[in-house]
């Protein structure tokens, strides 16, 4: 039986046909790029928002976890332990300190949150667990929301802390949160 190879021979080295198979064209290339850059733009208003909801939850599951050993430390050391805003505000980090035998010491010191407001609702200074786990103010809450310009569908984070001291972190149901003229967040409802 007879068998007609289908294949075509290839082109020998100084053939004009095998100039003509090797890489891509500059249309080729030039429509390549502008469909990349294209959907690159389409992805870039979501991928900000992505980024500026990831740094509210972290700012906010990083307090969590500061009040969190805070509470923790004063049961286990049966005694006081502080949680103070650094600088001028919350949103410039935080210390969680105690005093062993007359000397003050820091057991954890926060960083500033890049992005991210972050407001109390009583204006607290200072959140202090007592040696039994609890705070000394009952029902504080910390807003923590991207600041301006507000981003539609960044949700803002409320933490929350009874007066057992055990602290909460929830989505607030306003996707767009609202800012204070001075660029703070409104405090949870």
């Amino acid at each position: 039986m007879l068998v007609m190879s289908t294949l075509r021979p290839r082109p020998a080295a100084g053939d004009s046909a095998a100039r003509a198979m090797r890489g891509f064209t500059l249309i080729e290339l030039v429509f390549t790029i502008t469909l990349v850059a294209i959907l690159a733009a389409l992805a870039a208003p979501s991928f900000r928002q992505f980024i500026l909801s990831q740094r509210v939850k972290n700012a906010s599951f990083d307090l969590v976890a500061a009040l969190t050993l805070a509470r923790s430390e004063a049961i286990s050391r049966n005694t006081s332990v502080d949680v103070a805003k650094s600088g001028s505000g919350w949103s410039s980090g935080w210390t969680v300190s105690t005093v062993v035998a007359g000397t003050p010491t820091t057991l954890l010191a926060q960083n500033s949150f890049a992005g991210v407001a972050i407001t109390d609702s009583a204006s607290l200074g200072t959140l202090t667990y007592g040696k039994d786990g609890r705070t000394t103010t009952a029902g504080t809450k910390f807003a923590i929301c991207p600041p301006a310009p507000v981003i539609a569908g960044v949700a803002m984070r409320c933490v929350s802390v009874g007066l057992s001291g055990v602290p909460s972190s929830t989505p607030l149901n306003n996707p767009t949160p609202t800012l204070t003229t001075a660029g703070s967040c409104l405090p949870c409802s």
